[in-house]
């Protein structure tokens, strides 16, 4: 392994490592949010209702806001997953660990988790769209051509899934036969 692709692993581990530790801090602010939002009084909601363009639609109640925090929380845990998954395969890989059964796991675990992202941010849209409120989110686009790009990375993550899966039993072939 040469020395630009040594730098990169390490560099693209220490990523998703810092990306693990903000992803967690959001998780964590999430679940605060939500349970602070049962607690609050009326005229709180109404502001935090007007704060967020929310207001107009009176159909609106916490247990929605609350439902909407725990869905991003379901997205946060989903990114973090994957970070997770994709840091344990750059070390084996660093290591020179190609075709492995844990690279396998890990991909499946990414694989798994894009998925649950994917519907996730579906049931995202829908709840806005229920409430009438539109880009409310900069972090997760809340677009069809959004959950198209979404769809089509968990194509791509199948299909190196594949791939690694027939390298792993070429292989374990390789390995019997010596």
């Amino acid at each position: 392994m040469n020395l630009f692709t040594k730098t990169v692993l390490k560099s693209l581990s220490i990523v998703s490592i810092i990306a693990q530790v903000l992803f967690a801090f959001a998780g964590l602010m999430l679940l605060f949010a939500s349970g602070a939002l049962l607690f609050v009084s009326k005229g709180l909601k109404t502001q935090l209702l007007q704060y967020t363009d929310l207001y107009s639609n009176t159909n609106l109640s916490v247990w929605f806001l609350v439902l909407s925090c725990l869905v991003a929380l379901a997205i946060i845990a989903c990114l973090f997953i994957i970070m997770y998954a994709l840091n344990k395969m750059i070390g084996n890989i660093y290591e020179q660990h190609y075709f492995v059964s844990q690279n396998l796991k890990y991909l499946k675990l990414i694989l798994i988790s894009i998925s649950s992202f994917t519907v996730l941010q579906f049931i995202s849209q829908l709840f806005f769209a229920q409430a009438h409120a539109y880009n409310v989110s900069h972090i997760f686009s809340e677009s069809w051509p959004s959950l198209l790009g979404c769809i089509l990375l968990l194509a791509i993550v199948y299909t190196i899934y594949v791939v690694f899966k027939y390298g792993i039993s070429l292989q374990d072939d390789s390995n019997n036969v010596i």
